[in-house]
């Protein structure tokens, strides 16, 4: 079958853009962290990224800190577009990379997240970088293609 936007089942791909993307999450978040971090004069660690004790919304660092998580949903859902670059498959990307960012927590802290603002703050980064990267990901799919209007002899 030789039709329009066919694609063999690839797991080679698939593994590599599910590696690709989830690197790009890590390093937007640390990139975001560790510019927090320096800016409010503290020690960049692992804890920012991985502790859900941080989520703590009673003061203003964990709130910053909490933000900083929606602004990286904003970069990977760049990541996304430039990586997968499919309309259908950026919500299956985004849980993807939430859910392998949930195991890491889990064993990070050797116990499942308890805090409901981080399952909370986990659902809006899904939900920003969904609605984002299908966006994105639509415009591009949907972007008119050019056509020679006249020929040069």
């Amino acid at each position: 079958m030789n039709g329009f936007r066919y694609q063999k089942w690839d797991p080679l791909l698939i593994v590599s853009q599910i590696v690709a993307v989830q690197t790009l999450y890590y390093l937007g978040l640390g990139f975001w962290v560790l510019l927090i971090t320096i800016t409010i004069d503290r020690a960049p660690s692992l804890d920012y990224l991985f502790s859900y004790e941080i989520f703590n919304i009673t003061n203003w660092s964990s709130r910053l800190f909490t933000g900083v998580f929606l602004l990286n949903a904003l970069t990977s859902a760049l990541a996304i577009l430039y990586i997968v670059g499919r309309y259908k498959q950026c919500l299956d990307f985004s849980i993807t990379i939430h859910f392998y960012h949930f195991i890491a927590c889990w064993i990070y802290n050797s116990q499942c997240p308890r805090m409901f603002s981080w399952y909370l703050t986990q659902f809006f980064s899904i939900v920003i970088m969904t609605i984002l990267s299908e966006h994105l990901s639509k415009k591009y799919e949907l972007r008119t293609i050019p056509i020679a209007s006249r020929v040069d002899l």
